[in-house]
Formats: C-alpha cells, sequence, structure tokens
C-alpha cells in the first residue's frame, strides 16, 4: 500500500524534494519509504514515513539479517535522520536568517572554494579530451574534496545549499569511481592514465564509449559546481 495522497504531498513539502540520508535534491526520483514495513504493522502515516533517493532507499532495504554484512538503518536512526533534515528545510526557508548560521555556512562554502577553485581540477576536467591520457595530479583536488566531505562537520545548515553540495559529492563520487575503473597507466609516462584503446573491433567502440562517459560524467560534475558556488554567492553574500 501506498501513502495517501496528503501524506505524500505534506512529507514532499517538509523534505523539500531532498533525501533525508544523503540530503541530495532528487526531483522525481525520490522515494518514500515505509520506517516500519506494512508487513510488520506499519502505517501509511506521516510518521511512518522518510523520503529517500533511490540509492539510499536501496541501501535501506538491502540488509539481510541472515547474512549480516555493515550496519543496518534502524528504524529509530532513519526517524532522526529524517526529522533532522525536515528541520534544516524548516529553518532554511529558502535563505538563511541567523547570522550564525549564515557564518557557519559561509564558512564551509569558503572551504569548498579553496579545496575546488575554479583553476584547478574543474577547469582541467572541463576541457580535457578523455581520449587522450591526461595526469593523474590533476584529480588530486577531487579526491581532497570527497575526503573532506567525510567529516561531519563539512555540511551546511541551509538546506538548499546542503542538497546541491551533496548532489556534487555524488557527482564527483561517480566521476571518479569511473576514472579509477576504466584507465590504466601509460606506458613509459609515470603518473599519467588514460583509456587503452584497440584499433581491433569491437575494442575501438568500447573506447569510444568509455570516454563518452567521461566526458558526460565531467560534464555533470562541471555543472553541479558551477551551481553550488553561484548558489553559495548569492544566499551568502561571498564575492
Amino acid at each position: 500500500m501506498s501513502f495517501p495522497p496528503q501524506v505524500a504531498e505534506q512529507v514532499l513539502v517538509d523534505c523539500a524534494r531532498h533525501c533525508c540520508i544523503c540530503h541530495k535534491f532528487c526531483g522525481v526520483k525520490i522515494e518514500l519509504h515505509h520506517i516500519t514495513p506494512v508487513s510488520e504493522g506499519g502505517e501509511n502515516t506521516y510518521d511512518n514515513c522518510i523520503p529517500l533517493c533511490l540509492d539510499c532507499h536501496a541501501e535501506v532495504l538491502s540488509y539481510n539479517p541472515k547474512h549480516p554484512k555493515g550496519r543496518k538503518y534502524t528504524n529509530s536512526e532513519l526517524r532522526r535522520h529524517r526529522d533532522r533534515w525536515y528541520e534544516k528545510v524548516k529553518k532554511s526557508h529558502g535563505t538563511i536568517i541567523n547570522s550564525d548560521y549564515t557564518e557557519l555556512d559561509r564558512e564551509v562554502f569558503l572551504q569548498i572554494r579553496e579545496i575546488l577553485p575554479s583553476t584547478g581540477s574543474i577547469q582541467f576536467i572541463r576541457s580535457h579530451p578523455w581520449g587522450a591520457a591526461f595526469p593523474l595530479e590533476k584529480m588530486n583536488q577531487l579526491y581532497r574534496f570527497l575526503d573532506r566531505c567525510a567529516r561531519p562537520e563539512f555540511e551546511f545548515i541551509d538546506a538548499d545549499l546542503e542538497g546541491i553540495r551533496a548532489s556534487l559529492e555524488e557527482a564527483i563520487e561517480i566521476f571518479c569511481a569511473t576514472i579509477g575503473v576504466y584507465t590504466f597507466p601509460v606506458y613509459n609516462r609515470l603518473g599519467w592514465n588514460n583509456v587503452p584503446i584497440d584499433r581491433g573491433f569491437p575494442q575501438a567502440q568500447q573506447h569510444d564509449k568509455i570516454t563518452s562517459e567521461l566526458t558526460d560524467l565531467s560534464d555533470a560534475v562541471c555543472a553541479k559546481y558551477d551551481e553550488s558556488i553561484r548558489l553559495g554567492r548569492r544566499k551568502l553574500i561571498v564575492y
């Protein structure tokens, strides 16, 4: 059974269509999860609902108690994630009013600009043709950003800013993972990688497919980066 329309609408408004666990903006790609499953007596109520992105929903559902690996999301933990995010959205109101919140968010924003300056890794991946070799050091700022994202204090209080930060983090994670899987060291060029090419068929087609995917993923990173910088400057009055 699904949640009644009035419950679903209220939940989507209260979360601003962001995932309550990873905080990224989902738009239509959002699912309403029963915290206590219907099969275990859970009801289709506001209190029993948590909005999740497709990936986090899959994570919550994937735990197998017969073969436990990792740590299961408990019902109380899910409610705490949800309530914390709802409160963040409620306090944001589209702009930051509390001056203390503004200063905390400005500090996070300035850290992002320091770690990911527009003239560094972002500029490189924005223009690099992925059919050509590249120095791995050009990726360092992206990995540094991901490392910083693992810190709990590296999070915006403002819901809009936190949503775009989480989306940027996800885009960089996917891009870096693809680089790690599909590119390999270049012979006689220490510290350089490329997408290997074999002129035979269908290997050449595979090369073109991978380079096209890397182009799309790097474009997605740059788009999220540009959006986060523009939004941060507008909301936080940073020059």
